[in-house]
Protein backbone atom coordinates (compact mmCIF):
# COMPACT_ATOMS: atom_id res chain seq x y z
CA UNK A 1 0.00 0.00 0.00
CA UNK A 2 2.67 2.31 1.24
CA UNK A 3 4.70 1.53 -2.15
CA UNK A 4 1.74 2.30 -4.58
CA UNK A 5 1.13 5.58 -2.78
CA UNK A 6 4.84 6.87 -3.09
CA UNK A 7 4.27 5.51 -6.88
CA UNK A 8 1.58 7.45 -7.50
CA UNK A 9 2.97 10.58 -5.73
CA UNK A 10 6.15 10.25 -7.84
CA UNK A 11 4.09 9.79 -11.14
CA UNK A 12 1.89 13.03 -10.60
CA UNK A 13 5.05 14.88 -9.70
CA UNK A 14 6.97 13.76 -13.11
CA UNK A 15 3.53 14.15 -15.40
CA UNK A 16 2.84 18.43 -13.59
CA UNK A 17 3.23 20.37 -16.71
CA UNK A 18 5.85 22.94 -16.33
CA UNK A 19 3.40 26.59 -16.64
CA UNK A 20 4.33 27.68 -13.25
CA UNK A 21 5.41 31.44 -14.69
CA UNK A 22 2.94 32.59 -12.24
CA UNK A 23 4.00 30.35 -9.09
CA UNK A 24 5.55 32.46 -6.32
CA UNK A 25 6.92 30.66 -3.31
CA UNK A 26 5.13 31.32 0.48
CA UNK A 27 3.50 30.09 3.27
CA UNK A 28 0.13 29.24 3.39
CA UNK A 29 -2.77 28.88 6.35
CA UNK A 30 -5.57 26.15 5.99
CA UNK A 31 -8.02 24.58 7.50
CA UNK A 32 -10.49 22.02 6.82
CA UNK A 33 -14.12 20.52 8.02
CA UNK A 34 -14.91 16.66 7.40
CA UNK A 35 -16.11 13.22 8.68
CA UNK A 36 -13.17 11.28 10.18
CA UNK A 37 -14.31 7.16 10.42
CA UNK A 38 -12.76 5.29 13.37
CA UNK A 39 -12.46 2.03 13.08
CA UNK A 40 -12.07 1.19 16.53
CA UNK A 41 -14.39 -1.81 18.84
CA UNK A 42 -13.70 0.78 21.80
CA UNK A 43 -16.16 3.62 20.20
CA UNK A 44 -19.04 3.92 17.74
CA UNK A 45 -18.02 4.24 14.53
CA UNK A 46 -20.91 6.92 13.55
CA UNK A 47 -18.96 9.42 11.43
CA UNK A 48 -17.70 11.98 13.80
CA UNK A 49 -16.99 15.47 12.40
CA UNK A 50 -13.61 16.39 12.21
CA UNK A 51 -11.91 19.87 12.09
CA UNK A 52 -8.28 20.34 10.94
CA UNK A 53 -5.71 23.49 10.75
CA UNK A 54 -2.17 23.83 9.16
CA UNK A 55 0.78 26.03 8.24
CA UNK A 56 2.53 25.01 5.94
CA UNK A 57 5.27 26.38 2.91
CA UNK A 58 4.85 25.72 -0.89
CA UNK A 59 8.74 25.78 -2.12
CA UNK A 60 8.08 24.53 -5.74
CA UNK A 61 5.02 24.31 -7.85
CA UNK A 62 4.83 20.69 -6.87
CA UNK A 63 6.42 19.87 -3.42
CA UNK A 64 5.65 21.65 0.01
CA UNK A 65 5.37 20.76 3.31
CA UNK A 66 3.21 21.67 6.42
CA UNK A 67 2.70 21.05 10.20
CA UNK A 68 -1.19 20.42 11.05
CA UNK A 69 -3.13 19.53 13.96
CA UNK A 70 -6.53 17.38 13.71
CA UNK A 71 -9.32 16.67 15.77
CA UNK A 72 -10.69 13.32 15.15
CA UNK A 73 -13.73 12.85 17.80
CA UNK A 74 -15.50 15.48 18.73
CA UNK A 75 -17.80 13.86 20.63
CA UNK A 76 -17.83 14.32 24.22
CA UNK A 77 -19.56 11.18 24.85
CA UNK A 78 -18.04 8.27 22.39
CA UNK A 79 -17.47 4.75 23.17
CA UNK A 80 -19.20 5.19 26.56
CA UNK A 81 -21.73 2.38 25.64
CA UNK A 82 -18.89 0.31 24.54
CA UNK A 83 -16.33 -2.39 26.21
CA UNK A 84 -13.77 -0.39 27.62
CA UNK A 85 -10.30 0.52 25.46
CA UNK A 86 -9.14 3.16 23.62
CA UNK A 87 -10.08 5.34 20.54
CA UNK A 88 -8.47 7.84 18.22
CA UNK A 89 -9.15 11.53 19.41
CA UNK A 90 -6.56 14.18 18.21
CA UNK A 91 -3.92 13.68 15.48
CA UNK A 92 -0.58 16.16 14.97
CA UNK A 93 2.20 16.22 12.80
CA UNK A 94 4.00 17.08 9.63
CA UNK A 95 3.45 15.68 5.61
CA UNK A 96 5.31 16.45 2.58
CA UNK A 97 2.82 17.55 -0.47
CA UNK A 98 3.29 16.54 -4.03
CA UNK A 99 1.50 18.84 -6.71
CA UNK A 100 0.53 18.11 -10.47
CA UNK A 101 -0.95 21.18 -11.76
CA UNK A 102 -4.01 20.12 -14.62
CA UNK A 103 -4.41 24.15 -15.48
CA UNK A 104 -4.18 27.34 -13.94
CA UNK A 105 -7.07 26.21 -11.31
CA UNK A 106 -7.11 22.73 -10.74
CA UNK A 107 -4.56 20.39 -9.57
CA UNK A 108 -4.26 16.78 -7.92
CA UNK A 109 -1.63 16.19 -4.96
CA UNK A 110 -0.50 13.54 -2.18
CA UNK A 111 0.02 13.36 1.07
CA UNK A 112 2.42 11.70 3.29
CA UNK A 113 3.82 12.39 6.38
CA UNK A 114 4.11 11.54 9.87
CA UNK A 115 2.55 12.39 13.63
CA UNK A 116 1.08 11.89 16.63
CA UNK A 117 -2.41 10.20 17.35
CA UNK A 118 -3.44 10.73 20.84
CA UNK A 119 -5.33 7.66 21.89
CA UNK A 120 -8.17 8.56 24.48
CA UNK A 121 -9.63 6.00 27.27
CA UNK A 122 -13.16 5.65 26.91
CA UNK A 123 -13.24 5.45 30.76
CA UNK A 124 -12.33 7.74 33.08
CA UNK A 125 -9.59 4.60 35.09
CA UNK A 126 -7.85 4.81 31.46
CA UNK A 127 -4.70 6.93 30.95
CA UNK A 128 -4.70 8.89 27.64
CA UNK A 129 -1.70 7.72 25.60
CA UNK A 130 0.28 8.96 22.01
CA UNK A 131 0.97 6.95 19.10
CA UNK A 132 3.15 7.47 15.89
CA UNK A 133 1.09 6.91 13.16
CA UNK A 134 1.70 7.48 9.32
CA UNK A 135 -0.91 9.31 7.35
CA UNK A 136 -1.48 9.23 3.46
CA UNK A 137 -3.59 11.13 1.24
CA UNK A 138 -4.62 12.41 -1.75
CA UNK A 139 -6.94 15.33 -2.76
CA UNK A 140 -7.69 17.92 -5.45
CA UNK A 141 -8.00 21.44 -5.21
CA UNK A 142 -9.36 25.06 -6.72
CA UNK A 143 -7.05 28.27 -7.24
CA UNK A 144 -9.43 31.47 -7.44
CA UNK A 145 -6.40 33.49 -7.81
CA UNK A 146 -2.68 32.91 -6.64
CA UNK A 147 -4.01 33.54 -2.41
CA UNK A 148 -7.27 31.42 -2.12
CA UNK A 149 -8.32 28.04 -3.14
CA UNK A 150 -10.18 25.07 -2.22
CA UNK A 151 -9.26 21.86 -1.27
CA UNK A 152 -11.02 18.15 -1.06
CA UNK A 153 -8.71 15.50 0.26
CA UNK A 154 -9.45 11.67 1.49
CA UNK A 155 -6.64 10.76 4.31
CA UNK A 156 -6.00 7.82 5.80
CA UNK A 157 -4.26 7.12 9.49
CA UNK A 158 -2.47 3.83 8.93
CA UNK A 159 -1.90 2.91 12.61
CA UNK A 160 -5.15 4.00 14.09
CA UNK A 161 -7.13 3.29 11.36
CA UNK A 162 -9.18 6.37 10.79
CA UNK A 163 -10.50 7.35 7.40
CA UNK A 164 -10.55 10.91 6.83
CA UNK A 165 -13.00 12.82 4.00
CA UNK A 166 -12.16 16.87 4.55
CA UNK A 167 -13.02 20.32 2.55
CA UNK A 168 -11.26 23.39 2.94
CA UNK A 169 -9.94 26.96 2.12
CA UNK A 170 -6.83 27.63 1.94
CA UNK A 171 -4.48 31.06 1.75
CA UNK A 172 -1.16 31.74 0.36
CA UNK A 173 0.70 35.00 1.91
Amino acid sequence: MRLMISAVALGLLAAAPSFAQSFEPGVYLSTDIGRASISSKYADNSGDATLSAAIGYQYTPNFGFEVYTRGLSLDPFRGSFAPAGYYPDTHYGIAALGTANLDQHFRIYGRLGIGRTTMKGNRPSLSDHDDTDPIVGLGVGYAFNRHWSLNLEGSYLTKSEVSLLTFGVRYQF
